[in-house]
């Protein structure tokens, strides 16, 4: 049957502009056998994660330009309603739920960009699809479980060797990103220190695990200094690892004054400043961050750039990728780790809405999902 996309047609200035002026929703037909080959799955998808990084996408501000147009949306799940030969042989069966993130939809290579999750239909290559999603969790659970989780694993796990006993301070902790890290720290056996803005999600944090809670906003929403506190928790040494998913020139100088001496600092986004490149798809950043390189000399610390989905493409033995679907795939199942929060739901009619939500990510708890149109599939599948 056909079903409803969302399509990005062109670059905003920025995330209000591309919102407002360059998306809209047309009818999607299945796509055509003839252009499939054996690795594919055509998913009908039943809920799609969206993320601050598609409304940075939507405006050519990210660093990966997605080719025009295409539908937004990294990481989806949904019935199997078409595989092809190798995708079958890798267990991949019509009917079954699968997720998928990773080498799909516009932050890929090659024809999958253009198939994001905000659609009825997308097509991924079976290396993107996620079998193992706990049969107990729902579809919107099941959609934005693998973008949080692979990028926290990617940074904690992989780039930031995070040990039993540390301390790691988590900006940012109440997000897509945020969530995840939280939970791998906690299964690992580390304590965290997590940053918010906002008194009213204190008791959220405390719910999900964090050992404390450090405010860095005073009562009227101005910056305030959260070193003292953070040093005095952890008894005047400093945290061993910071994961950065704000950025912003007074997040990040307090944290870095937060580290005790050769500390790991994980830069994971820059939530706080979606305008340093130019909008409209122009190449280069004129208001590029900023970090002080004589503390991050003092202190003798470890600044790692933790940029996931590129990290992807350079794994050329897909090493790295089965060690994260093997820590993944086992702490999901067992138990470890639960499916993330869900802040809301929107129907694909509202995607504008649902973006918007992203781009006002700091008063949002959790994921945000669309939900496409209800297909009615035939009965077999």
């Amino acid at each position: 049957p056909v079903g409803k996309r969302v399509v990005i047609f062109k670059y905003g200035a920025d995330q209000r502009d591309s919102i407002e002026n360059c998306i809209r929703i047309e009818d999607q037909p299945p796509p055509l056998a003839s252009d499939l080959t054996d690795q594919d799955v055509v998913v009908a998808v039943e809920a799609c994660e969206v993320v601050w990084t598609d409304t940075v996408m939507a405006s050519g501000q990210y660093q990966h330009q997605a080719r025009l147009p295409y539908s937004p949306g990294m990481s989806y799940a949904g019935r199997v309603v078409w595989a092809g030969e190798k995708a079958k042989a890798k267990g991949i069966t019509l009917g079954c739920v699968v997720a998928v993130a990773g080498d799909a939809g516009p932050r890929s290579l090659g024809k999958y960009q253009k198939y994001g999750g905000c659609a009825s239909y997308a097509v991924a290559p079976v290396s993107a699809c996620i079998p193992y999603v706990p049969k107990n969790w729902s579809m919107a659970e099941a959609s934005c479980f693998a973008y949080g989780y692979y990028t926290a694993h990617y940074c904690l796990v992989e780039c930031g060797k995070v040990l039993k006993g540390e301390t790691i301070l988590i900006n940012g902790a109440t997000g897509g990103v945020g969530i995840p890290a939280v939970r791998i720290c906690k299964l690992v056996g580390a304590t965290v220190i997590a940053t918010t803005r906002s008194y009213k999600k204190v008791d959220f944090l405390k719910s999900i695990g964090v050992d404390h809670v450090v405010l860095v906003s005073d009562s009227d929403g101005k910056p305030r200094s959260f070193k003292k506190e953070v040093k005095a928790l952890t008894g005047g040494k400093g945290v061993d690892l910071v994961y950065d998913g704000v950025g912003g020139d007074h997040i990040t100088l307090e944290s870095i004054r937060c580290c005790r001496f050769q500390a790991r600092y994980l830069i994971v986004g820059w939530a706080a400043t979606p305008n340093v490149a130019r909008g409209k798809g122009q190449r280069g950043s004129p208001n590029a961050n900023k970090i002080p390189t004589n503390l991050i000399m003092m202190k003798g610390l470890r600044v790692i750039g933790c940029p996931a989905m590129i990290a992807v493409k350079h794994d050329k033995d897909r090493s790295m990728q089965a060690r994260r679907h093997h820590d993944i795939a086992t702490w999901t199942n067992n138990g470890g780790l639960p499916p993330l929060a869900v802040a809301s739901t929107f129907p694909l009619a509202d995607i504008k809405k649902a973006l918007l939500e992203r781009v006002e990510s700091g008063s949002a708890v959790g994921s945000t999902i669309v939900i496409p149109p209800k297909l009615v599939l035939p009965s077999a599948l």
